[in-house]
């Protein structure tokens, strides 16, 4: 009589995203033997480029609401949304491009970086509710034709204001020091964890300097 054949072991289940948070080293130890995934971790920088939009829209209400009513107001804030969504996006697809160039394959730099935008969301939110609560009134501005400058002018005088800025310039900063911990993990080559880090380093910072130009112009 045969013998029945033994029943494969499923493969290792990967972390969730959100796990990261607990500690970067065990959770891309756990990552490495699950089977890559480029889509894996693609839901995190989709809701932080969501709530990314949301905070800049915010950022520029005072703007739109002496500026524009209605429909108009309606548009512009859909604009300001959307326009940070889309460069957001773009620069999760640089860190993922980029990061693969530098660590290669065994880097996994989709699913590195995908997992890193896990720390953005709870920080937007935070930000988003604050500058809900603060309401900047637009009525307290002189008419103008430049109004809008001068209410931009005025409303990034605000130490909530700045920081929220200097918050949403500089938080990739921190994904990349955990994209570095998750190559060096994976791969075990400093060099390839550099590079994975460093290649996409500059042109996502350059891309999130664009997005928030305005604000900063008018530092």
């Amino acid at each position: 009589m045969a013998r029945p054949r033994p029943t494969p072991a499923p493969p290792p289940t990967a972390p969730l995203a959100a796990e990261l948070l607990g500690g970067p080293t065990a959770f891309f130890q756990r990552l490495r033997p699950a089977p890559p995934l480029l889509w894996r971790y693609v839901l995190p920088p989709v809701l932080a480029a969501l709530l990314a939009g949301v905070v800049y829209a915010l950022l520029l209400r005072p703007v739109v609401e002496a500026t524009a009513e209605g429909a108009g107001a309606f548009a512009a804030h859909a604009i300001n949304v959307f326009g940070t969504f889309f460069l957001t996006v773009m620069g999760a697809a640089l860190m993922a491009g980029l990061g693969g160039l530098g660590a290669g394959r065994e880097g996994r730099a989709p699913e590195v970086y995908g997992a890193t935008f896990v720390l953005l969301p709870p920080l937007y939110g935070a930000l988003g509710v604050l500058l809900l609560l603060s309401g900047t009134d637009p009525k307290q501005f002189a008419l103008g034709q430049e109004l809008g400058q001068v209410v931009l002018g005025e409303i990034m005088q605000g130490s909530l204001y700045r920081v929220t800025v200097l918050l949403l310039l500089l938080a990739p900063l921190a994904q990349f020091a955990l994209a570095y911990r998750g190559f060096l993990t994976l791969t075990g080559d400093r060099r390839r964890a550099l590079l994975g880090t460093l290649l996409p380093l500059l042109p996502v910072l350059a891309v999130t300097a664009l997005g928030l130009a305005p604000l900063l112009a008018a530092w």
